[in-house]
């Protein structure tokens, strides 16, 4: 593969990604069969030799054995009394598991739990789980890179959608630069969900709520401040980084009882298949539990459950599970609504929405929706261009690496290496 300055694998902070991925890169320089799978690991092994950030891949290198038996410590003092006494499985037979599926798998001590590769079989079907190191910073960021349509400015994606005729939560307000885009008659009667334009994981999003007696808003401090004084204050922030304001979007009756307050969505995966027409992957029902009744971010303490794409039906529910107590879930914690075997209302509704979306953003190979189904129907709350997998393969009980969607991403790495003149 030729070398690009910009890298199709990238460092991006995190140097568990390096580390992750050198077993896989070592073990897969040549295809190790014809299998889809195979095949595509022996792709990401030629982006991380290919990379130039030569400095990055030899600490993975030096740091890698001093990093597993970090991890290995830490995650099995974390969870492996409690999972002994579950399944029986030794202590230092998780230890041994750990080691084993990194130099495999490239799977690191967290993700042994996360993947509850300690249950019984879970060491044979760990090849089958794609890691972050594999997708996120270099599959995604190969198949995606170039395209036109924005998914990580939220006030563009609104403006596609619009202009698609794509069913999303609007923009009232938003604010860059310390100039916003509206004036206070503009701002509706009803609460309000503040969050950045370019932000992820729900960091820095706010609910206010319209207090009709006071003609105001009242934020998370508590006070009620006026319509202009809420633009004033948005546009402050905007100085230190871009904001918008969305009206607080609610969900459908049916689901009241999944939420303890913040609005619940689903992550759903799709990708183009070789004749580019959009193929649904994944999805999952993400909700918040305890205190957190802002954003229901899987990765902020939230639970998920798998969901049925023929139905729409549920199954269990838990957390990212690199810590073992919560186990799993047939209810929800807090409300104590029912999540296992639960069918959510207006299922083909949402099919048929991600289905417009990704026809809308098909310069796009993989896209991760954020859905919420609200009472008068489905609407996007944004997309995102390098979707996680952890949130589909972990309810699932299983990876995807044994699916139609490996074979796919395969089929667009080839064709874009190819296109660029690469083979």
């Amino acid at each position: 593969m030729a070398k690009d300055p910009r890298g199709p694998f990238r460092l991006r902070g995190k140097s568990s990604y390096w580390i992750a991925g050198l077993p896989v890169a070592r073990r897969n320089k040549v295809a190790r069969s014809s299998a889809a799978l195979d095949q595509l690991r022996h792709e990401y092994a030629a982006f991380y030799w290919a990379s130039d950030d030569r400095a990055a891949r030899l600490k993975a290198m030096l740091l890698a054995p001093a990093a597993l038996v970090r991890d290995v410590i830490q995650y099995t003092a974390r969870n492996g009394r409690l999972t002994s006494q579950r399944l029986g499985r030794s202590i230092a037979g998780q230890a041994l598991d750990q080691c084993r599926v990194y130099a495999r798998h490239g799977i690191l001590p967290r993700w042994y739990y996360c993947f509850s590769l300690y249950e019984p079989g879970g060491v044979a079907r760990a090849r089958n789980y794609l890691t972050r190191a594999e997708t996120k910073p270099a599959i995604f960021t190969f198949l995606n890179r170039g395209a036109k349509s924005r998914l990580g400015d939220k006030v563009e994606f609104a403006r596609h959608c619009a202009s698609h005729g794509v069913a999303h939560v609007p923009i009232v307000a938003a604010a860059r630069d310390g100039q916003v885009d509206c004036d206070a008659s503009a701002l509706p009667p009803c609460d309000l969900f503040v969050k950045p334009i370019r932000g992820r994981g729900g960091k820095g999003a706010e609910r206010w709520a319209w207090i009709a007696d006071e003609r105001g808003y009242r934020g998370p401090d508590g006070a009620v401040i006026t319509a202009a004084a809420f633009l004033a204050r948005l546009t402050a922030d905007s100085a230190e980084a871009p904001r918008m304001a969305q009206p607080r979007a609610v969900n459908h009756p049916d689901m009241a009882d999944l939420s303890n307050g913040a609005l619940t969505t689903l992550r759903f995966l799709s990708c183009l298949d070789e004749q580019r027409r959009p193929v649904p992957i994944g999805a999952a029902l993400r909700m918040a539990v305890g205190a957190n009744q802002t954003v229901d971010n899987y990765h902020a303490g939230g639970i998920a459950a798998a969901i049925d794409l023929d139905t729409g039906t549920l199954g269990r529910a838990s957390n990212q599970g690199h810590d073992v107590r919560l186990g799993w879930l047939t209810h929800h914690p807090d409300t104590k609504g029912r999540i296992e075997g639960r069918a959510l209302p207006l299922w083909p509704q949402v099919m048929a929405l991600v289905e417009q979306a990704h026809r809308a953003f098909d310069d796009h190979i993989v896209v991760g929706w954020d859905i919420a189904i609200l009472a008068d129907g489905p609407v996007l709350v944004e997309g995102n261009t390098l979707p996680d997998v952890d949130i589909m393969q972990r309810p699932l009980g299983r990876g995807l690496g044994d699916t139609r969607f490996v074979e796919m991403l395969l089929h667009h790495v080839r064709a874009k290496r190819e296109s660029a003149g690469d083979r």
